[in-house]
């Protein structure tokens, strides 16, 4: 009975794990500004999908006091994997963001 209940209890717990998405971290050498707000916010995160050509992507960014979500973009795979938030955020969205922290 005391292993039914441990049994119960891991699988209990990894199935809130399954519906958790996966969280990749990905490196950019971009400049200004998305390197700069990428250093002054809490939190950037680059929501895509990929298929076999063209990546559907947004980016929400979290401060301290506000949180921006972006508008969706379609753009290229080759584009996303060379430049991911020059793809899925424009330049002026990110200067307009930076401005306001």
């Amino acid at each position: 009975m005391k292993y039914c209940i441990i049994l119960l209890f891991i699988c209990l717990s990894s199935a809130s794990y399954a519906n958790q998405p996966a969280v990749t971290q990905l490196d950019t050498d971009e400049g200004y500004p998305y390197k700069n707000l990428i250093q002054k916010v809490e939190r950037v995160e680059i929501r895509y999908v990929e298929n076999q050509y063209t990546v559907t992507c947004r980016v929400n960014v979290q401060t301290l006091h506000n949180q921006y979500n972006g508008k969706e973009y379609t753009v290229s795979a080759k584009l996303f994997a060379k430049r991911p938030m020059a793809a899925c955020l424009t330049r002026d969205k990110a200067k307009q963001i930076l401005t306001m922290l």
